[in-house]
C-alpha cells in the first residue's frame, strides 16, 4: 500500500501550519506511522525546528530541479522514525523554474515516489501561496488538511483556499480527500473564537472536533525547537495534537475505505 500523503494548507500565513504539520508528524510517529516531513516552503519553518539552515546542503530544490536522488537529500531527525526532505531558500527559485517544466503537477511526486515504500506517511508542510510548488505538492497528496486561525481572516483564507482547490480538483490536477479544516490558535470563551466557530460550521466545512489552543508555550515550543513529547512542553499543546492524531488517522482510514469501494467499483 502506497503511503498516506497529507498536504497541510492554507492560504493564510500565521495558522500554525509548520507547527501543525511537525506536531502531527511526530504524533503520528509516536502512533507507529513511519513518517517523512517534506517542507515546501522557502521560509523552512519546518526545517529549523530540526537543523541549521546553514547545514542544508540538499534540499528540494536540488531533488525537483536537478533530479537529486531524493535519498540523498532526506534526514534523519532527533525523533526516531521521523525523516525530512528539508527546503532552503533555494527553493524560492523552484516555484519559478517549474513554471517551464513539462508535466510540472506531476514533479513533486516522481521526485518522491522511490521513497514510497519506506513510509506509512508523507507529510507535506506547504508555503501560504498559490504557486506551481504548492500545486505539485497538493497534487501528489492524497488527503489534505486545512488550518486557520480564530479569526474572520482565517476563515476566509480557508474558505477562498478550497474554492481554489475546487478549481484544481475540476482540472483534474487534485484528487486529495479533504480530512477537514483544524481551528487553531484558539482562546477559549472569547466572543471572537465563538463568532469563527459558528461561521465555519455554517460554511458546511467539516471542522476537526480538536481545536489547538492559543498558548505562549507554542513559541517557547518553537524557540526552543520542541515537539509534543520533549519535557517541560505545554500539557494542553501536547493532549491537543495527540487528540488530532487520532482523529486524522481516523479520517485517513475512512478516506481509504472510501478510495477502496469506489476502486472495486
Amino acid at each position: 500500500m502506497q503511503p498516506e500523503r497529507i498536504a497541510i494548507a492554507a492560504q493564510k500565513g500565521g495558522v500554525a501550519k509548520s507547527f501543525t504539520s511537525v506536531n502531527l508528524a511526530v504524533g503520528l510517529v509516536y502512533a507507529s506511522w513511519r513518517c517523512l516531513l517534506v517542507d515546501t516552503d522557502a521560509q523552512a519553518n519546518t526545517t529549523s525546528l530540526f537543523f541549521d539552515l546553514n547545514d542544508i546542503d540538499t534540499d528540494l530544490y536540488d531533488v525537483v530541479a536537478r533530479g537529486v536522488n531524493a535519498h540523498k537529500a532526506v534526514r534523519s531527525t532527533r525523533i526516531n522514525g521521523l525523516d525530512l526532505l528539508p527546503s532552503s531558500l533555494a527553493v524560492a527559485r523552484l516555484d519559478h523554474e517549474m513554471i517551464s517544466m513539462h508535466r510540472r503537477e506531476e514533479r513533486v511526486y516522481e521526485a518522491l515516489e522511490e521513497l514510497l515504500d519506506d513510509y506509512s506517511v508523507i507529510i507535506f508542510d506547504l508555503p501560504p501561496a498559490l504557486n506551481a510548488v504548492v500545486i505539485s505538492a497538493l497534487s501528489a497528496a492524497s488527503s489534505l488538511l486545512v488550518p486557520t486561525d480564530a479569526s474572520p481572516w482565517g476563515v476566509r483564507g480557508a474558505e477562498m483556499f478550497l474554492e481554489w482547490s475546487e478549481e484544481l480538483r475540476r482540472a483534474r490536477v487534485l484528487n486529495a480527500d479533504l480530512l477537514g479544516v483544524l481551528l487553531t490558535k484558539v482562546e477559549a470563551g472569547t466572543r471572537i473564537t465563538r463568532e469563527t466557530r459558528v461561521a465555519l460550521r455554517q460554511s458546511g466545512l467539516p471542522l476537526f472536533e480538536t481545536e489547538i489552543p492559543k498558548r505562549t508555550g507554542a513559541e517557547r515550543m518553537v524557540a526552543r525547537r520542541q515537539v509534543i513529547g520533549d519535557p517541560d512542553t505545554d500539557v494542553d499543546i501536547n493532549e491537543s495534537y495527540v487528540a488530532l492524531t487520532k482523529e486524522v488517522i481516523q479520517r485517513v482510514n475512512d478516506a481509504r475505505s472510501r478510495r477502496s469501494r469506489h476502486s472495486k467499483g
